[in-house]
Order: structure tokens, then sequence, then C-alpha cells
């Protein structure tokens, strides 16, 4: 249990995820070799000959992880758990997040009282005002609404922080039956890890992403292309040209989507 280990999350109809998180992986073993990776993930074989752990989610797991299918995000904290239970510190990026250079330092970041997460995004939207008095807490903190939101696209927390993560599951479908957003997963998991005199820092490192409709569609094509045109080769040689292919978009790329409104 004394590694350190990045890990992904990947499952969901579309195989983007998947691929994505593969793609990612290969990145940061072209620029971190011998990185220890594990996958999270509804299609394991996607992730088959390559140096990658990957762990099988069933549809029962995600079933239980999703509180009855309730709350999809539910799956990420709950498999953030499950993958810290397997190292000492933990990094987990999404899978539309990739390296494009050595992250590996992120480690020495963290600590039983440090953690890393994406970005500090300042006070919740306005969803959230109305949780003041309604008697949800965590840790014996009353939470408010008026607490710092931090984005969750990664997380880098160490093994002595399980019961907070666990804590902050457990009040998630509270916040959610109130606030009716997507974002109680990352609200809970911040104030958690700030709780106790543990504290959250942002990432800076270098990481990319495609979260937006456009970047989205295009990363698609690119990262689709790149399987079928390294399809034959070696592990080695995936790894090699992942770290030089280009899935972020060219001045040109953004003229031709043009007509997308949401880049």
């Amino acid at each position: 249990m004394g590694e350190d280990r990045f890990g992904y999350i990947a499952f969901g109809k579309d195989e983007l995820y998947a691929r994505g998180a593969l793609f990612s992986a290969l990145r940061l073993l072209h620029y971190t070799p011998g990185a220890r990776i594990s996958v999270l993930t509804d299609r394991p074989g996607v992730f088959d000959g390559y140096p990658i752990e990957a762990i099988e989610l069933t549809a029962k797991d995600m079933a239980d992880m999703s509180f009855g299918d309730r709350y999809m995000f539910g799956i990420k904290a709950a498999g953030i758990i499950k993958l810290l239970q397997r190292c000492e510190r933990l990094f987990v990026l999404d899978t539309d997040i990739y390296p494009v250079g050595d992250i590996s330092g992120c480690f020495r970041r963290i600590s039983p009282t440090t953690s890393i997460m994406y970005k500090r995004e300042g006070r919740p939207k306005q969803e959230y005002r109305g949780l003041r008095g309604k008697g949800i807490a965590l840790q014996g903190q009353e939470i408010t609404g008026d607490e710092t939101m931090w984005a969750s696209g990664v997380l880098g927390v160490h093994h002595d922080n399980i019961p907070a993560l666990e804590r902050a599951y457990s009040t998630v479908m509270k916040v959610r039956d109130f606030v009716g957003v997507h974002t109680p997963e990352q609200f809970c998991t911040g104030i958690a890890l700030s709780q106790e005199g543990r504290s959250i820092t942002p990432h800076h490192l270098p990481i990319r992403n495609y979260t937006t409709r456009g970047r989205k569609l295009f990363a698609r094509q690119r990262i689709d292309a790149f399987f079928e045109q390294t399809s034959s080769l070696g592990v080695s040689e995936q790894i090699e040209q992942a770290g030089r292919y280009r899935v972020w978009r060219a001045p040109l790329d953004l003229l031709m989507q043009r007509d997308i409104w949401h880049f």
C-alpha cells in the first residue's frame, strides 16, 4: 500500500470516456515512464495489453455507488475511495484531462493535511443558498451554502483522508436533494478536505482539458483517429506517439468550428 498511484474513473455509454482515459494515461506514461496507473471502469477490455491496472465496475457497482442510479457523480466519489484504499497517495484525473508535461511532482504536495484539487471556484451558485438551516452537517459543521466550491477535475489525496472522503460521500445526496444540480460531489469533497486543520491547493500542473462542447467534439475526432492510426503499433510506440499527438485546437480548427456557440 506504500506506493503512489495515478487514477482514472471511466464509465458510461460513450466510449470516449474510456478512450479518453487511455489516451491521457499514454501521455502520462510518456512524460512519467513507469508511472503506476489504475483505472476503475465498466470497459476494462479497452485497457488490455497496456501497463495499466483496470479494475472492473459492474452494473451493480455503479448502481450502488450512484445511490440507485439517482446521482451518477456518486460513482466518482465512491470510486476515488476505492482507488485510495490501494495506495498511500493518489492523484486522479478526469477522463477529459491530459498531461502536457511531467506531473509526478504532485505527490510531493500531497500529505495527510494537504490535498490538491483542480481550482478554487469560490462561493457556490445560487442553488446552494437554500441549504442554511436545513440541518445538513458534515463532521459536525453545518452546511450553509456559503462554503468554498472547489472544482474536482483533478484530486490529489492521501490515504489518511479516506474517512473524510467517506463522510463527504455520505453527505452528497442530502445536499443533492436540495440543490438539484450535478456539483454536490465536488462541493462536499472540498468541505471535507478543508476540515480539522486540512487545506486544499490548486493543481498548478502542466495539464489541459477538453471540457467544453467545441473542445470535446474536436478531441473526439482526434482521439478516434489516434487509435485508428496506431492500432498496429506496440505499446511503447503508442506511448511515444501519444506524447507528440495534438488534441487541442489550432486557430484553423477554431475557424472550422465557428458555427459552434459554446467553445
